[in-house]
């Protein structure tokens, strides 16, 4: 009997836990997104609906569904617009010129230093000198209009 009672009562806490689960979402100081079922302490945050039934679909609202899936209209992707076209176009523009200014850098450069991405200086070996120049050569083949 006694078991029975501590069955049916953690069954009945597991299913109230579930029907108030509450998801919040907040920024903390950090900057970071953070996701928790407790709100934070400042009390500032969204609160996430968060659906907690298990019960499967109806099947008879799954097959009045199907129909109307099927009597939409299928969209057809239209290509892109006149303002990406520009975009891509002002965008490729710039990658060529870069290429082309480190083509010259590159070629020009002698034994002087040049700086790493990390920061530093240093100078490049004849070999990764040329393999800088077929880089700036293989960008420009792609980006520049011939």
């Amino acid at each position: 009997m006694v078991i029975r009672t501590a069955s049916l009562l953690s069954l009945a806490l597991l299913f109230s836990s579930a029907a108030d689960a509450r998801m919040y979402r907040w920024v903390d100081d950090n900057g970071m997104t953070v996701y928790s079922q407790s709100p934070p302490p400042s009390g500032e945050a969204t609160e996430i609906k968060v659906n907690t039934s298990t019960a499967a679909p109806n099947a008879k609202a799954a097959a009045d569904a199907q129909p109307k899936q099927a009597a939409e209209p299928e969209k057809k992707e239209s290509g892109p617009t006149k303002a990406e076209i520009e975009e891509s176009n002002r965008i490729k523009a710039e990658n060529c010129k870069a290429a082309s200014s480190n083509l010259n850098l590159y070629e020009n450069l002698g034994n002087k230093l040049v700086k790493t991405p990390d920061g530093l200086y240093k100078r490049l070996t004849e070999e990764e000198r040329q393999q800088k120049i077929q880089e700036s050569k293989d960008v420009m083949s792609e980006f520049c209009d011939k």
